[in-house]
C-alpha cells in the first residue's frame, strides 16, 4: 500500500496507474496525479491528527492541492461529511470525541474529498467491532457505486473480501498464489493455500458440517522465504518438485490464474 502511494521507495516491481508507471515518477510529477489515488488506513485513531479538528483533517487535502478559498473548502468538506454519515456539528470537534466507527468515517471522508479514481483500503474494518464493520462495509459499497470508485482492498478476512470484491488475489509470503473473480476463488479454488483459507471461514450455523484443512508447520520469514514454492513447507500436497522449483502464475481457466504445479496437471 505504501509503495503504491510512494510513501516508501520501490524495491522491486512496478505499479501502472492509468497507463503511468508510478515507480518512475519524479516528485513534482507524482504530486500532479496523487489526488487521483488515496488511502484509508487500518487504525482510524492513529491516522488522524489529534490536534486538528475533523473539519481541518478532512479539508487538508484540498489545501494541499491548491484550493485556497476557505469557504469552498468548508462547503466541500460538509458535503463529504454528509456523504459518509457525519453530522455537520462534528465539523469543529476533535478525533478523541468520536467512536472508532465515526473516526473511520472521518478517514473515509478525507480520502474522498478530492474525488479520487482509486482508493487503497488497508484493512479498514479490522480494528472495529463486528457490528460497526458491517456499517463501514455497506458505506464503502454505497460510495463505490455513487462515485464510480475502484478499491484495492487488503484484508485477512475472506468473508469481508467476498462481500466487497469483484476480483481477488490470494498472497502467501508476498507472492500471489492465485487470482480470479470472486466466484472463481470461492467456488473453484485451486491452490491448497486458498482452499485452506476458505475452509477456515466461520459459518454461523452450528449444525453445518464442513471439513477443515489444517496446515502444519511454521510460517517462514518473508525476508528469507524457502526455496521453491514458498508454501511447500506447510502444504499437505507438496512434492519434491515444489521444494526445488518455484511455480509460475499461469492461467488455469479464463481469468483464473494459479501458481501451483498441481493445477498444471489438470
Amino acid at each position: 500500500m505504501q509503495s503504491v502511494m510512494r510513501l516508501i521507495p520501490f524495491t522491486s516491481g512496478r505499479v501502472i496507474f492509468d497507463g503511468c508507471d508510478l515507480s518512475t515518477l519524479r516528485r513534482n510529477e507524482l504530486q500532479s496525479i496523487r489526488s487521483e489515488f488515496q488511502i484509508i488506513y487500518q487504525d482510524p485513531f492513529s491516522s488522524l491528527n489529534p490536534r486538528m479538528t475533523i473539519g481541518e483533517i478532512i479539508s487538508e487535502p484540498l489545501l494541499v492541492h491548491g484550493v485556497k478559498d476557505a469557504g469552498e473548502r468548508k462547503q466541500r468538506t460538509l458535503e463529504t461529511m454528509k456523504d459518509v454519515g457525519l453530522q455537520e456539528e462534528f465539523y469543529s470537534r476533535y478525533p478523541h470525541e468520536f467512536s472508532g466507527g465515526q473516526r473511520q468515517r472521518v478517514s473515509i471522508a478525507r480520502s474522498l474529498i478530492l474525488r479520487p479514481k482509486l482508493v487503497l483500503c488497508d484493512e479498514p474494518v479490522s480494528a472495529l467491532d463486528v457490528s460497526i464493520q458491517s456499517q463501514i462495509l455497506n458505506l464503502l459499497k454505497q460510495l463505490r457505486e455513487r462515485y464510480g470508485l475502484t478499491y484495492i482492498f487488503v484484508s485477512h478476512a475472506l468473508n469481508v473480501v467476498r462481500y466487497l470484491s469483484d476480483n481477488i488475489a490470494v498472497m502467501y509470503l508476498g507472492k500471489i498464489v492465485e487470482i480470479g473473480t470472486t466466484k472463481q476463488i470461492f467456488e473453484s479454488a485451486v491452490h491448497p493455500y486458498t482452499r485452506a483459507l476458505i475452509s477456515a471461514i466461520p459459518v454461523p450455523d452450528p449444525t453445518y458440517q464442513r471439513s477443515r484443512i489444517l496446515l502444519k508447520g511454521d510460517i517462514a520469514s518473508p525476508k528469507d522465504p524457502p526455496k521453491g514454492c514458498r508454501f511447500h513447507t506447510r502444504c499437505p500436497e507438496a512434492t519434491s518438485r515444489c521444494a526445488e522449483e518455484e511455480p509460475k502464475l499461469i492461467e488455469y481457466t479464463q481469468g483464473h490464474k494459479c501458481a501451483c504445479f498441481l493445477s498444471q496437471l489438470h
